[in-house]
Formats: C-alpha cells, structure tokens, sequence
C-alpha cells in the first residue's frame, strides 16, 4: 500500500514538474514569475527603434542567457508602456527579458551610465 502511494506521488510530481521546453531556434526557455524579476539576468544592448505604436522595442543585445539566446538584435514587447516614452534609439541600456503571455517581454530596462 505505501508502496503504491509513494509511486502516485513521485508520478505526480514528474508530470507536475515545469520542464525547460525548447524553442524554434533551440534555445532553453525559463520561465521566471514575476515576483522572482531580481532572478533575472541583466544584459547589454543598445536600443535601436523604439515603436510605441505596437509597443515593440528593437535592441541589439548581448546573450540572454535564461533563454540560451546568443547576441543578436531583435524585437521585444515593452513589458511597461512608459518604456517607449522614456526610451530612444541610440541608448545604450541594461535590461531583463521574459516570456509574458508567450511573448519575449521587457521585465526591466535601465539607462547605462557612460
């Protein structure tokens, strides 16, 4: 009998377990709620659009690391609307990305200081 429940609760565990899926390119996604931002590794870019009519930001980065993403420039939704306003091409900034709603989102965005 204990033998029976100790097996439903390991298989419980294994299939409630979130899994690191990989994503068309092959990079490793990490899911990272929002309480756990701070977890979040910070990364170099430049910002080269800011688009504040789909609430996009271009910016050529460094690797993201907690995606296994290598440096590239790419779009990323503005996880805060005031990101667009604040924000301008040619900026050199750190920020924090993660998947929101499915979407590769900006969680946090800082000035760099030259």
């Amino acid at each position: 009998m204990k033998y029976l429940q100790l097996l439903a609760i390991l298989g419980t565990l294994l299939i409630g377990l979130p899994a690191s899926s990989m994503a068309a390119n092959g990079a490793v996604e990490t899911q990272i709620t929002p309480e756990d931002k701070t977890a979040l590794p910070l990364v170099n870019g430049e910002i080269r659009k800011v688009d504040a009519s789909s609430g996009k930001i271009t910016i050529k980065h460094d690797e993201i690391p907690n995606f296994g993403m290598p440096a590239m420039t790419m779009l990323f939704k503005a996880g805060d609307p005031a990101m667009l306003d604040q924000f301008k091409a040619g900026d050199k900034v750190k920020f924090s990305v993660n998947k929101v709603g499915g979407a590769l989102t900006i969680v946090s965005l800082e000035l760099v200081d030259l």
